[in-house]
């Protein structure tokens, strides 16, 4: 895997601790090893086996039901409203996975995952963030979906995973950090900010994912971004976590945000950013349903 680059490696003296356990962290994710304390095997197992694109259904079955936490949750999400249309349950993994698709498997892992999280004693004194980082993963993921249906440029799935991942750079660097015991880790926020992209890409390639979803996780900051090309997953995630931004603040500015050079790239305009919103809020609702 490439190196990890941020401004930060650029700005920040060696000598600050937080500089020093972040670029740390990007050597040791460059070298091909990801661990988040008490993420869960089965979660992880689920990452490995869909890296196979011709793995088969039955087998991603079997690596779900191994787990009985992680298969109540893909049932969920396959028979909530985001995604179930019909009025029979469905109570089979196997008819679970081919009907949700891999991307929405990888976020009800990520789902299940994020709540042992949250719930490890361990990790007890850091709730707070990483209760955080799931509600802000859940509000850019919904609105990911929003724009992706309004815009139509990417698949609904894959640009709600991408908005559920965009901050796991932030989450693995909170999980990660030294702290004492029954205290929550002192961070230094704009390094935090900084390196989180470029962590965040680094581990969606380690775990294999797309690399769409991983160039789009590192470049989400990238807010002057143009090019050529038809619009992308990144330009959709830039605008994701600009609206999110501002809806976290209750400061919409939908003028603003239209002249992104993203949100031009995509087409919107401040009457879609409106629309946009008041879809992105009912999603809201069912994907935390889905996603328990």
């Amino acid at each position: 895997m490439a190196g990890i680059r941020s401004r930060a490696f650029l700005t920040e003296p060696a000598q600050d601790p937080t500089f020093k356990f972040v670029s740390d962290l990007a050597k040791e994710l460059s070298s091909g090893r990801v661990e988040l304390p008490s993420f869960p095997d089965a979660a992880a197992r689920v990452q490995q086996v869909l890296s196979d694109p011709a793995v088969s259904s039955e087998r991603i079955a079997r690596v779900i039901g191994a787990d009985a936490g992680l298969a109540a949750r893909v049932l969920t999400m396959s028979n909530s409203a985001v995604l179930h249309r019909g009025t029979t349950p469905v109570a089979d993994l196997k008819v679970a996975v081919t009907r949700i698709g891999h991307d929405n498997i990888r976020a009800a892992a990520l789902a299940y995952a994020n709540a042992q999280l949250r719930r490890a004693p361990e990790l007890a004194p850091i709730r707070p963030q990483l209760e955080a980082c799931w509600r802000d993963g859940i509000r850019v993921a919904s609105l990911a979906h929003s724009l992706a249906k309004e815009t139509r440029c990417v698949r609904t799935d894959e640009a709600m995973l991408t908005g559920l991942l965009h901050n796991i750079g932030k989450l693995y660097i909170i999980a990660r950090a030294p702290r004492n015991p029954g205290s929550a880790p002192a961070l230094d926020a704009t390094i935090v900010e900084d390196w989180s992209a470029s962590i965040g890409k680094a581990v969606a390639q380690n775990w294999k994912l797309p690399e769409d979803i991983a160039n789009a996780i590192g470049g989400q900051r990238e807010i002057d971004r143009t090019h050529e090309e038809p619009p992308d997953l990144l330009d959709l995630l830039i605008v994701a976590v600009q609206v999110a931004a501002k809806m976290a603040a209750h400061a919409p500015d939908d003028a603003g945000l239209a002249r992104l050079p993203a949100a031009v790239a995509l087409g919107l305009s401040e009457s879609t950013f409106k629309r946009v919103a008041l879809d992105a809020h009912a999603e809201l609702q069912m994907l935390q349903a889905a996603l328990g």
